[in-house]
């Protein structure tokens, strides 16, 4: 194994770049996350009140390279992914699919597996071209995870064969550089807009908190929609006509209201917030 002292120059590097997306690690601690089999597990840092499953940050010294991926090795941040998916994060899945397109097409998606009672490494079951994995394909790899956790029976070919359950380990991204301080920076600073993306998906908790608020906060929305009307009403800016006609246009398009709400307050002469 690399000397562990090699290391802290390339977590300083990482953390230069990253900013908050990673941990901020003292030297101590960079010693105490390095491990012969991996080298640097970084924990990458969610964006929110809660705690977030997240994935790590790996870095593996080579002789002339220096590996870099994106990991998810626990069944809890595999499934905050899958959030991603929710209808609320639409946005996000969009984003994170652009971000994926644009990378270098020496960039690779994987899935491996190990035995449970295995000893030793991981062994490679998917690999893809990062920049061709899109929402599809990420669903997909999620599912296939989720598959080798539990094991079963599965028909391949017409035949029955048992699958004995395993540990799966996706790396989202993974790429190799040389061994060069403006290469790792280069490449850190591509796969930073993706960190930013995943590290933003919300909780579960996230998303139900979000659409129980969402109705609550357009019925008061609407409340001082019909309030500025009212008051424009009252104060002769507007016509009982023209009242009855804005009311429904906004009712009946919600996202011409904000517009509206514009054009009563400059008549009232309330400062637009």
């Amino acid at each position: 194994m690399e000397p562990k002292s090699n290391y802290l120059p390339w977590y300083h590097i990482l953390s230069n770049i990253l900013g908050d997306l990673i941990e901020k690690l003292s030297e101590t601690e960079v010693m105490e996350y390095l491990s012969e089999d991996i080298g640097l597990t970084v924990p990458v840092v969610g964006v929110g009140e809660e705690h977030k499953p997240m994935p790590t940050l790996e870095v593996t010294l080579q002789e002339e390279e220096v590996n870099l991926s994106i990991t998810y090795r626990t069944s809890m941040s595999m499934k905050h992914l899958k959030n991603i998916f929710h209808e609320s994060q639409k946005s996000e899945l969009e984003r994170l699919t652009l971000v994926m397109k644009q990378l270098p097409v020496a960039y690779e998606t994987r899935l491996l597996k190990k035995g449970f009672r295995e000893e030793g490494s991981f062994t490679l079951s998917r690999k893809y071209l990062a920049c061709r994995v899109d929402g599809t394909v990420l669903q997909h790899i999620l599912g296939e995870a989720e598959a080798m956790r539990t094991g079963g029976r599965r028909t391949i070919d017409g035949r029955s064969v048992y699958d004995a359950p395993a540990t799966p380990l996706i790396q989202l991204v993974l790429l190799k550089v040389t061994r060069n301080e403006e290469e790792v920076k280069t490449a850190l600073d591509t796969i930073k807009p993706l960190l930013e993306i995943i590290t933003a998906v919300k909780t579960q908790r996230e998303v139900i908190h979000a659409r129980l608020t969402k109705p609550v906060d357009q019925t008061k929305q609407y409340r001082e929609f019909i309030d500025l009307l009212n008051k424009a009403r009252s104060a002769g800016h507007i016509s009982s006509e023209e009242r009855r006609t804005l009311e429904k246009k906004g009712r009946d398009n919600p996202e011409d209201r904000q517009q509206i709400r514009e054009g009563l307050k400059k008549k009232l002469g309330i400062e637009n917030t």
